[in-house]
């Protein structure tokens, strides 16, 4: 089975874990009606799933280091595929709390192991590109996939968005166990030395730096359906509208960081991005005040400021995993599972601390928010011993551990 084949395969499935992840923020007024909850109370959904994954991806992925990854993969896929139904059937916000977690764990493991997986089939030569394209399903899953099931849910029931993933991750499950050869699979690498590659300076303040990009990112994405809604007056039907128009900028956005990143330099490119998404930020708060009136022309600016938004935080995801590949390039799977973590408790960030201001201030204040952790992460990105791209001393590898040259388990 040729290697792009696979590399498709794993794509979709990230793509079903983006929606899953993201779509959430689209449909929480019907969640929250439905389960008699507040929006921010059911934006806690969002930091639950996010919150899940990043604690457990470390973890789990030194618990489950002897398994061969064609067990990983469909394991977490069948448990992630699992976690939907659940999530689909459950009758209490306590329930779908619950399967919001397992949807996390199981996202966790999935998107680990497909990143290394990935990067294991196709060699370093074109380890970048392969990252680049499960990277890809994510930003496709904004593009198409949150829109799709956020539509779904506002035209049906939230239960019917959640169902959507079922159908998504079905034909990934049934792939992986058609299709998936075995895999090469480096020996396993304690939490020591990850945490050990993690601590180090250079590298800590890179996954910092990315932990407060996506904070940022996310205090406003988690409730932008409420924020559509105060700021321009639309509907909810129409702020799947919203979530395409970002959605598809940001899949230029992750084509562009890619290309930027290696013309330029990760560093340069991250910079930017961050930079990029702070003014993004600012703007809309800055023009919340006039948003209000929900004139077309108004809901023209509105759009184009969430273009550049979505074009510039999404050149940022793989942009970052860059930097700290380049910061520890002799422990790719280290240096990927560290900032993949770092991410998601970005995301859990983000969401408690825009369901605090949107519980005690006001949509507006989100914005400004936003803004506020991107400038912490800029100000992280700029520091003195966080340049990515330098390169070990001879006989020294970056991070104090090189991985071993992986062998293949069935």
């Amino acid at each position: 089975m040729p290697h792009k084949v696979i590399l498709a395969l794993l794509a979709i499935g990230s793509f079903a874990v983006g929606t899953d992840g993201f779509v959430i923020s689209g449909i929480l007024p019907r969640i929250a009606g439905e389960l008699d909850v507040s929006e921010p109370m059911a934006g806690q959904l969002v930091t639950a799933f996010a919150l899940s994954y990043a604690i457990s991806a470390p973890v789990l992925m030194t618990l489950t280091a002897g398994l061969s990854r064609r067990v990983m993969l469909r394991g977490s896929m069948a448990a992630f595929l699992l976690a939907n139904v659940l999530g689909a059937l459950a009758p209490t916000y306590g329930a779908l709390m619950t399967a919001r977690i397992l949807a996390g764990v199981s996202a966790a493991l999935y998107m680990n192991t497909a990143a290394a997986t990935a990067t294991a089939l196709a060699g370093e030569r074109y380890r970048g590109r392969a990252v680049s394209m499960i990277i890809g399903g994510l930003t496709v899953a904004t593009a198409l996939g949150v829109p799709g099931g956020t539509l779904v849910g506002q035209l049906g029931s939230w239960r019917l968005t959640l169902a959507l993933v079922v159908v998504l991750a079905l034909p990934v499950l049934v792939g992986l166990f058609a299709v998936l050869p075995a895999v090469p699979q480096p020996p396993a690498i304690s939490m020591r030395d990850r945490v050990r590659i993690g601590a180090q300076r250079p590298v800590l303040l890179a996954v910092l730096a990315n932990l407060f990009a996506v904070a940022g990112c996310f205090t406003v994405f988690t409730y932008l359906a409420a924020f559509t809604r105060a700021t321009t007056g639309m509907d909810d039907a129409r702020v799947s509208i919203v979530l395409l128009v970002f959605g598809l900028a940001g899949a230029v956005g992750n084509a562009v960081g890619g290309r930027l990143s290696d013309r330029i330099g990760a560093q340069r490119t991250f910079t930017a991005s961050v930079s990029g998404v702070a003014l993004a930020m600012a703007l809309l708060a800055v023009l919340s005040s006039f948003f209000a009136s929900g004139s077309a022309a108004v809901v023209a600016v509105f759009l184009a400021v969430t273009v550049a938004w979505g074009t510039v935080y999404w050149a940022e995801p793989p942009t970052a995993i860059h930097r700290v590949l380049d910061l520890a390039p002799t422990a790719p799977s280290v240096a990927i599972s560290v900032n993949s973590s770092a991410s998601y408790l970005g995301v859990a960030l983000g969401g408690a601390v825009g369901g605090a201001v949107l519980d005690r201030l006001s949509p507006a204040a989100l914005a400004w928010t936003g803004a506020g952790l991107e400038l912490i992460a800029l100000a992280l990105a700029v520091l003195p011993g966080v340049r990515a791209g330098r390169k070990p001393r001879a006989g020294q590898p970056a991070g104090g551990l090189r991985e071993p040259v992986p062998e293949a388990r069935p």
